[in-house]
């Protein structure tokens, strides 16, 4: 499990496989766990309640397919949520649901609800654009063939492929990779197709 967060961590989400949890109909690709704090992909398929007897003290989450169901309404794919607290009791999904889901990562009480689909891209550096999240956290649109400064991540890097394919001189990361770069790491991304990713920086 990628708990050592002074390394470089790299998956290819689709290459995992779905593990069952003791719920029926709930499954998880667990990226990274340290002590109460985890990264994972989760999957409800129908008629799923994600946890019975859990409060988690904290959520980040980042809907990828399907309609997401909580205590503070229902959530369509593109939806980002950070919640203060969740009742994972009151968690279930319309059909199929997959999420992309930290929990306990930040302990005060912002809650951030925001339809990526509904909302405009701001201009960012050179031709990118960005949609800011909350703090530290964006969502950054490439345009084909856009080249970034290298760069180091003070406090680290975290990034989640939502289309296209995320570059630089490491490799090629596809559709639904999951990275993340240690504090200080120093990378020259791009690209060559529009490409799309979640990316948060300096919690690491």
């Amino acid at each position: 499990m990628n708990s050592d967060y002074e390394k470089r961590a790299l998956i290819n989400t689709d290459k995992l496989i779905w593990e069952k949890s003791k719920y029926e109909n709930v499954f998880k690709k667990i990226l990274a766990i340290k002590d109460n704090q985890e990264t994972a992909l989760i999957k409800l398929d129908n008629s799923s309640v994600l946890n019975k007897n859990s409060l988690i003290n904290s959520v980040e989450i980042f809907v990828l397919e399907g309609i997401y169901v909580n205590e503070y309404g229902e959530f369509e794919k593109g939806t980002y949520l950070k919640l203060s607290k969740e009742d994972e009791a009151q968690v279930s999904s319309k059909n199929t649901c997959v999420i992309f889901r930290k929990t306990n990562h930040f302990s005060n009480n912002e809650q951030v609800i925001i339809n990526t689909q509904k909302t405009n891209w701001l201009e960012g550096q050179g031709n990118l654009e960005v949609m800011p999240l909350s703090d530290q956290t964006a969502l950054v649109k490439w345009p084909e063939n856009e080249r970034f400064l290298a760069h180091k991540h003070w406090g680290g890097e975290e990034i989640f492929v939502l289309s296209g394919t995320f570059m630089d001189e490491y490799g090629a990361y596809v559709k639904n990779t999951w990275l993340r770069s240690p504090h200080l790491s120093e990378h020259f991304p791009f690209v060559k197709e529009e490409t799309i990713i979640f990316v948060k920086t300096g919690h690491i």
